[in-house]
Parts: structure tokens; C-alpha cells; sequence
């Protein structure tokens, strides 16, 4: 071999030996971020390259990018929906599929989303994408996922204590106020329920009996409304001894009043404090928050004159 023919070889070699390092580099460094690096090929379909997906998936790349070859020679649609269906929650298509538009824009992009490799188990990530231009056409995408379960299910519990009355456990006012008003917005082609209550002659047992019986009495009430509706309703203490209740998607009135008899029981405090009740509802009292709970403010003082029942606004 002539000089020429071995310094090629001894610059292959260093080459080689630079390239393998890099890659060790490279993955030491996404280890130790805890985070995976993905390129698609937007021209052709295809994920040319799965790093570190062990540490996000459970499985290596190596897999991922042999399961979702096949992909490559769909549909631009059905491509969509195969990698939609590898990769993600059925529930945060919408905040993908806009991701993915901006990639398409040429824009970067990053968005919060579930997300599996094939069968493995959903995890919340924030996935952060950035396309590649050609002539101002965007051919490749790099993008970058980070687990975020760990914070996810932090953030979730500090959100939990906040919206929650820390005497009762219902709901705390502000929260459960906005969490009407969504309903409201949201379902806004079903019908809902207003229920607004206090008790009556509260204010006796806490002089008479002092206030820690009538803590007692609120918390019974409490577990009542838990036990009396359902997890998809919105329960929330007003004030004092005022509760508010948004009962959902409940088509029959007749089915209302069944939960309304059972919350008038007075079995659940030792001193039959008895309660008044307003009922107001969604559309046919009001479209807007605001407007239901006037209603049923007003509903509920006409039960207050005589005590111990219930008031449908719309029977006044």
C-alpha cells in the first residue's frame, strides 16, 4: 500500500473511531436528560431514527423503527392515523394534529401529549418538534420527547388540593364555579341542573352545641352529596354552610327529584338539621352560569320560607 493509500486508511479509521465516540457522547448525554431524539423522513413517511427510547418507551429504537416501516407505503391519511395510533392517546389527537400542521408550516413546535410505542404503556410527554427546510419546503422533522409523568402527576395533586375545600373535600367555590362554566360551554347540547342549599337553623346548633358539632354536621352533609351523586356532577361547598351542585347530562327530571329526596334526608347529622334547596336548569332557565344560579338563588329562598324542601324555578 502506498503512502497515500495509508493515510486514507489511518483518516477511515480516525473517522470511524470519531463517529463511534460522538455516538457514545450522544447517548450519554440523552441518558442522563432522561430524553429521546426521533427524525422522520416527511417525503418519504418514514422514522429514519430512534434514539434512547428505552429510557421514554421501555423498547428500543431499533423496534420502533421496525414496526412503523410498514407505515411508510400508506396513504398520506392512513400514514396519519397508523402513526397516530402507534404513538398516542386517543384524547390528545387534536393537540397533535395541530402540532403537526406546524410542522408542516415550516414552524416549530411543542406540545404536551400521552404517548406508547405499540403496545407499551401511555406516559405523558412533552414532545418538541422542529422541521427541517429544502427550498423552504420542510422535508425531515427532528424531534425531542421528555418524560413528564413524574411532574404531570405532581402538578395534577397540587392542583387536586387546590380546588378542593380542605374541610369538606368537595369542591372549593372558585373551582367548582369554573368547573360549571366549562361544563356549561362544553356540553352545551345536553341538559343540566342547578342544585343551590343550605341548611336550616344552622346557626342553633353551632351556639347550642358549639362549633365543633356543628363541624360534624357539615361533614356529614358532606359525604352525603358524595354518596348522593355521581363522579361525573360537580360538587362544591359555597360557603358555610351553602353547597352548590351541578348535576350532568340528566335527561329526566323525575331522576333529579329521586337524588333531591335522598339529600333531604336528615339521617346523615345527629341533630336533623333539615336542608332548603333551589333548582334551576340548563337551557331551559338560563344559558350562562350567571343566569342558572340567579335562578336558583331564587328557587332556593322559596324553600327557605318554609323549610325542609325543594324549589324548581320553573314551578315558581
Amino acid at each position: 500500500m502506498d503512502l497515500l493509500g495509508v493515510m486514507c486508511a489511518m483518516n477511515h479509521a480516525e473517522n470511524v473511531t470519531e463517529l463511534r465516540n460522538y455516538k457514545q457522547r450522544l447517548a450519554t448525554a440523552l441518558k442522563s436528560a432522561k430524553i429521546c431524539v426521533f427524525e422522520v423522513d416527511l417525503v418519504q413517511q418514514l422514522y429514519t431514527f430512534f434514539e434512547n427510547s428505552e429510557d421514554i418507551f421501555g423498547v428500543p429504537g431499533e423496534k420502533i423503527l421496525r414496526e412503523v416501516q410498514p407505515f411508510s407505503m400508506l396513504s398520506p391519511d392512513e400514514y396519519r392515523l397508523a402513526v397516530s395510533d402507534y404513538f398516542s392517546h386517543p384524547a390528545d389527537l387534536k393537540v397533535i394534529e395541530g402540532a403537526f400542521a406546524e410542522t408542516l408550516c415550516g414552524r416549530s413546535t411543542t406540545y404536551e401529549a400521552r404517548m406508547k410505542a405499540g403496545n407499551t404503556n401511555f406516559i405523558w410527554c412533552k414532545i418538541d418538534i422542529s422541521p427541517i427546510m429544502e427550498d423552504g419546503v420542510p422535508v425531515r422533522m427532528i424531534g425531542v420527547i421528555t418524560d413528564i409523568s413524574a411532574i404531570k402527576a405532581k402538578t395534577d395533586l397540587l392542583t387536586k388540593k387546590a380546588s378542593l375545600d380542605s374541610f369538606t373535600g368537595l369542591y372549593a367555590k372558585k373551582y367548582v364555579e369554573d368547573r360549571i362554566k366549562g361544563i356549561l360551554a362544553q356540553e352545551n347540547n345536553k341538559t343540566h341542573y342547578i342544585i343551590l342549599f343550605d341548611l336550616d337553623n344552622f346557626k342553633q346548633v353551632n351556639d347550642t352545641y358549639g362549633h365543633i358539632e356543628g363541624d360534624r354536621v357539615l361533614r356529614g352533609v358532606s359525604e352525603r352529596l358524595k354518596y348522593v351523586f355521581r363522579s361525573t356532577d360537580a360538587i362544591g361547598r359555597f360557603g358555610g354552610d351553602e353547597f352548590i351542585i351541578l348535576v350532568k347530562d340528566l335527561k329526566e327530571k323525575a331522576d333529579l327529584i329521586k337524588y333531591l329526596n335522598v339529600l333531604m334526608d336528615s339521617s346523615d347529622n345527629d341533630y336533623g338539621v333539615t336542608k332548603s334547596i333551589g333548582v334551576s336548569v340548563y337551557p331551559d332557565d338560563g344559558r350562562d352560569y350567571v343566569q342558572l344560579l340567579t335562578k336558583a338563588d331564587e328557587a332556593l329562598y322559596y324553600s327557605k320560607c318554609e323549610k325542609n324542601r325543594y324549589t324548581f324555578f320553573s314551578e315558581l
